[in-house]
């Protein structure tokens, strides 16, 4: 996978079992994030950083998905 940079901001999309169904999260990466890695179990994951939650709760909030995802909408921040 490409890697993203870290002003970029995205959507991702994937399967959460917590909920049951197919999300999507506005989403950034920051030096924190592990990025995409594998499990001990073998299988895949992209570790990230909600934007929505971390707006909601007023601290970082990092999410990770896990086996399949997708990205859209990548955009780079203009400061």
């Amino acid at each position: 996978m490409k890697s993203l940079s870290k002003d970029a901001i995205f959507y991702i999309k994937y399967y959460a079992t917590k909920h049951g169904c197919v999300i999507e999260r506005k989403a950034t990466i920051d030096d924190v994030c592990k990025q995409e890695f594998t499990a001990k179990g073998g299988y895949p994951c992209f570790n990230y950083v909600d934007v929505w939650a971390t707006v909601k709760f007023g601290k970082t909030q990092y999410r990770t998905a896990t086996h399949k995802w997708e990205f859209n909408d990548v955009q780079t921040l203009i400061l």
